[in-house]
């Protein structure tokens, strides 16, 4: 889908620049999801945009056999979302936590490293090249758009609220797309 962009960390975006003409190469239109950035891109409607709003902090949670989302605490797309009248799209991708394995435990050391900007992971994945997924089948799912209604300065209450329908959202998408995946059965985890 060439119209969407891609909206990164900030650091890859400023200070990557063979990332950036890597992805030019493909075709692939990158923005960063740091504030100033993306309210730029939001108040100019340069849309579709994509965000992956877990992170860092979502690559951390990874484990093989489970399904995670790291967005108890995550509200900032929400409140841009409410802000400039942008509806929201549930996506997940079914199954991608099989590709690597990823250590899990120093969560106090590792929340300080994604903190720093740094990813806080140790993939492993195809036993030959382990920096190389392993093959597994994954499914994206794409949820119906939640429509956020604009609202210049959204109140905490009325990011959480909105949060929360995002959320149950996400989740219906997941239990939909799951059945009939070696994922099926896996609680859907939210931290």
């Amino acid at each position: 889908m060439p119209e969407i962009r891609l909206c990164i960390a900030p650091y890859l975006y400023h200070f990557a620049p063979a990332f950036r003409i890597f992805a030019e190469l493909l075709g692939v239109k990158l923005g960063s999801t740091g504030p100033r950035d993306l309210k730029h891109l939001m108040e100019t409607k340069n849309t579709p945009m994509a965000i992956v709003p877990g992170g860092f902090e979502e690559a951390t949670i990874t484990c093989r056999g489970t399904e995670r989302v790291f967005l108890k605490t995550r509200g900032g797309f929400i409140k841009y979302a409410l802000r400039h009248g942008y509806d929201l799209v549930p996506c997940f991708t079914v199954g991608d936590s099989d590709m690597f394995s990823n250590p899990q435990g120093a969560w106090k050391f590792r929340w300080w490293l994604n903190g720093l900007s740094i990813p806080a992971v140790l993939p492993f994945g195809f036993p030959v090249l382990p920096l190389l997924p392993k093959r597994v089948r994954v499914k994206l799912a794409i949820g119906a758009p939640l429509h956020m209604p604009q609202i210049q300065n959204p109140s905490r209450e009325d990011v959480e609220k909105h949060r929360k329908r995002y959320l149950a959202a996400l989740k219906a998408t997941y239990e939909e797309a799951v059945q009939g995946t070696a994922s099926a059965g896996r609680p859907f985890e939210v931290w």
